[in-house]
C-alpha cells in the first residue's frame, strides 16, 4: 500500500505539469540536447541535492489552512484562487487529494489529502531549463523521491536510494522491470462523469 501511495504521489506531479493551470508555467523552458540513459540520469539527479528539508519551514504547511475554500473551489472547477494554484487528483471519480502552488513559493508544490493534512510536497530545481530536478519530501522533510526530467518528453523517477522507480517517454511510463506501472489509475485536474 505504501509503494502504491508513492507511485500515486509521483504520478500526481508528473501531471501536474502544465495541465492543471497554463498560467503556471509561461516561461518556455530550454530544451536540452545532451540523451541520458538510467545510470547517467541518475547521477546527474543525485548531484548537489538537499537530503533534509529544515523542519522549521515546514510547519506552517502541514495542514492546509484554506481547505474549505480551496474544496469548495476544486468542487467549482476552479483552479487559481487568491495567491495559489490548485490541482486535484481523483481516484475513479473520488477526489483523493490535491495539490497547492502558492505564487510565493512558486517552487514547491504541496500534496494534501482530502482532510487537509500534507501528505507531501516537491521542490522543483532550474525551473525554467531542462534538465530540471524534483525533489520529493515526505511531510517531515526527508527525501523520498527524486525526478531528472531531461526534456518536456522524458523523465527518469527514483527513489530516495536512487532505484528506478519510472521512466517516462511521452505519455509512456515504464518501471524497472520494463512493464507499465498499476498506479495509472489516477486522474488529475477535472472531474467529468463521463469518465470510467
Amino acid at each position: 500500500m505504501k509503494k502504491t501511495l508513492f507511485f500515486l504521489i509521483i504520478f500526481c506531479f508528473l501531471c501536474l505539469k502544465g495541465f492543471c493551470n497554463d498560467e503556471i508555467n509561461t516561461i518556455e523552458p530550454i530544451k536540452t540536447t545532451i540523451k541520458y540513459n538510467e545510470a547517467t540520469a541518475r547521477l546527474e539527479a543525485f548531484k548537489d541535492i538537499e537530503r533534509k528539508v529544515d523542519k522549521d519551514f515546514l510547519k506552517q504547511f502541514y495542514k492546509d489552512k484554506n481547505r474549505y475554500e480551496n474544496l469548495e473551489a476544486i468542487k467549482n472547477n476552479i483552479s487559481q484562487i487568491k495567491d495559489r494554484y490548485l490541482c486535484p487528483f481523483y481516484l475513479k471519480d473520488n477526489l483523493i487529494s490535491y495539490s497547492i502552488i502558492y505564487e510565493e513559493y512558486e517552487d514547491y508544490v504541496f500534496y494534501y489529502d482530502i482532510l487537509g493534512r500534507l501528505v507531501k510536497f516537491d521542490k522543483v530545481q532550474h525551473q525554467d531549463t531542462y534538465p530540471r530536478k524534483v525533489l520529493g519530501y515526505s511531510r517531515y522533510g526527508n527525501l523520498i523521491s527524486v525526478a531528472f526530467e531531461v526534456d518536456e518528453n522524458e523523465h527518469f523517477v527514483y527513489d530516495e536510494n536512487g532505484k528506478l522507480s519510472a521512466h517516462w517517454i511521452g505519455s509512456e511510463v515504464y518501471n524497472n522491470k520494463n512493464k507499465i506501472p498499476k498506479f495509472l489509475q489516477l486522474k488529475r485536474g477535472i472531474k467529468t462523469d463521463n469518465e470510467e
